[in-house]
């Protein structure tokens, strides 16, 4: 055991009081606990923004008492894993000061360890990141704001007109694009369906995935049921491979089937079969061949 006499005890004091001082003028709050996150000191910073004294804060039973619960668990778990592991970390928590409300800390917590390696202390030290977590969280929801703005206006780049017919048009289509529902538009033409269904497309969720278009006045009565559907090799003369439709290739997208009004009947019963059983056949194609293919992963536009 090692003996101080008195000047040595009175240098030890100052050097322990100077330190307190530095740590009392130190910008953050400076927190000492024990191997188990027993509390032993804070320094004046965190005290008065606690609201407490000394031995107030010493004295409060719960662990994570001051830490705002919804960052609690995150909390507790950080510690348990840090002393298990016996390593630094930190963290970013909101903190309850005396006035009841909560600020966000960057948390840094530092073991201390004896000669033999055991943990002893730890060193924590809280720097206020209020003011950078309020203008990041203003920043995200502003850019949150400029996205949907720039959706908003990119979905109708194509569009120009300011009209009230055309302002209803366009909302009802914002208001469908969000859906997966088989969508029907009716107009002249020329008067800009595909425009319409290009916008829905843009705006919905299968935005990544494929627009395909078809003008079935265009494509002729013999060959539009291998357009929509596609065929099997050897399904008619000239079918010399397999070839896919367009419902297969805007698989996951979205499909526009322009002035479907001119199709023949016998494939209009094929495309009801589409709308209703989401399910479609290749031409000169067998169901036990595996050839019959779930039409639901894309929309239909009509």
């Amino acid at each position: 055991m090692v003996r101080m006499d008195q000047s040595e005890r009175s240098l030890v004091a100052e050097q322990e009081a100077e330190l307190r001082q530095i740590l009392d003028f130190t910008p953050q709050l400076i927190a000492v606990y024990g191997p188990n996150r027993e509390r032993l000191y804070v320094n004046r910073i965190g005290l008065d923004y606690l609201g407490l004294s000394l031995q107030e804060w010493r004295q409060t039973p719960e662990r994570g008492a001051f830490v705002h619960p919804d960052d609690r668990a995150r909390d507790l778990d950080c510690f348990d894993r840090a002393r298990s592991t016996g390593s630094a970390y930190e963290l970013e928590l909101r903190l309850r000061g005396g006035d009841g409300t909560h600020r966000w800390f960057l948390a840094r917590s530092n073991p201390v360890r004896d000669d033999q390696g055991q943990i002893m202390r730890w060193y924590v030290a809280c720097t206020d990141i209020d003011d950078r977590k309020t203008a990041e969280e203003r920043l995200q929801q502003e850019n949150i704001a400029l996205r949907e703005e720039v959706d908003r206006a990119s979905m109708f780049e194509e569009i120009v007109g300011a009209s009230p017919a055309l302002t209803g048009l366009l909302a009802r289509a914002c208001k469908v694009a969000g859906s997966d529902s088989t969508v029907l538009i009716s107009g002249e033409t020329g008067t800009g369906k595909e425009l319409v269904a290009r916008a829905i497309h843009r705006r919905s969720r299968r935005a990544s995935r494929p627009f395909v278009a078809l003008n079935c006045a265009a494509i002729p009565r013999d060959l539009i049921a291998s357009e929509l559907f596609g065929h099997e090799k050897g399904a008619f003369t000239g079918a010399v491979q397999r070839r896919l439709g367009r419902f297969e290739l805007a698989n996951g997208g979205t499909i526009f089937l322009d002035e479907v009004g001119e199709l023949s009947s016998d494939t209009q019963v094929a495309l009801l079969r589409v709308l209703q059983e989401r399910e479609f056949e290749r031409v000169g194609g067998e169901s036990r061949s595996g050839s019959m293919f779930a039409a639901s992963p894309q929309r239909i536009v009509i």
